[in-house]
């Protein structure tokens, strides 16, 4: 799989320009977007109620589960490594990935009186749903989040999360390729990297 040649900030800007382009959509898709947004929005103000560690990992943990294509995040960020990968690398790799997420979205709900507010839907476009919620905390400036989601049954995935723009997907396949390329294509040099990320 050859690495990506649109850049991160064009490629939210497009996903932005989706969004906001009106739009005319049935009113039950509406509503399954708007409930399934909600639910994410208000499970994630909650992971840190009884502070950060094991607890606050498992219920981000649980979030994915239900909420996020983690598996299909994970092909897509790896790229190269994931095609090089064995059965045995890709499950070492898919649970670094996860960790590697669950700290990354941690620190952003880590904010004193974090909130995830619901802003809206369009239709899908090439077969995925975007919506949009706000995060504000309390002495920060306020933040628009993009959820891009693929339908699954009645409900949805998300894919990829963009935070004023800027593709979180798109930033770990550059991240994860630049670790890959610079250490000679070693899998390990990537299991190693989204681990200590993860630590931090």
């Amino acid at each position: 799989m050859g690495r990506l040649i649109i850049s991160p900030r064009a490629a939210g800007l497009v996903y932005v320009v989706f969004l906001v382009t009106p739009c005319v959509a049935e009113e039950t898709s509406d509503e399954a977007v708007r409930s399934f947004v909600e639910r994410v929005n208000e499970a994630s103000v909650t992971l840190l109620a009884d502070g950060p560690g094991a607890p606050a990992r498992e219920k981000t943990r649980a979030l994915l589960g239900w909420a996020f294509d983690v598996p299909g995040m994970a092909e897509y960020a790896l790229d190269d490594a994931w095609e090089k990968a064995n059965d045995a690398e890709r499950k070492e790799l898919l649970v670094a990935f996860e960790e590697d997420i669950i700290s990354g979205y941690l620190r952003r709900m880590s904010g004193p009186g974090t909130t995830l507010t619901f802003l809206g839907n369009r239709s899908p476009v090439d077969g995925y749903q975007f919506a949009a919620s706000r995060r504000e905390v309390p002495g920060k400036e306020d933040q628009t989040w993009i959820w891009r989601m693929r339908p699954e049954g009645k409900s949805f995935r998300i894919v990829d999360l963009l935070l004023d723009g800027l593709s979180a997907a798109n930033s770990a396949l550059n991240e994860y390729g630049n670790v890959f390329d610079n250490n000679d294509g070693d899998i390990k040099a990537v299991i190693a990297f989204m681990r200590s990320r993860a630590a931090k």
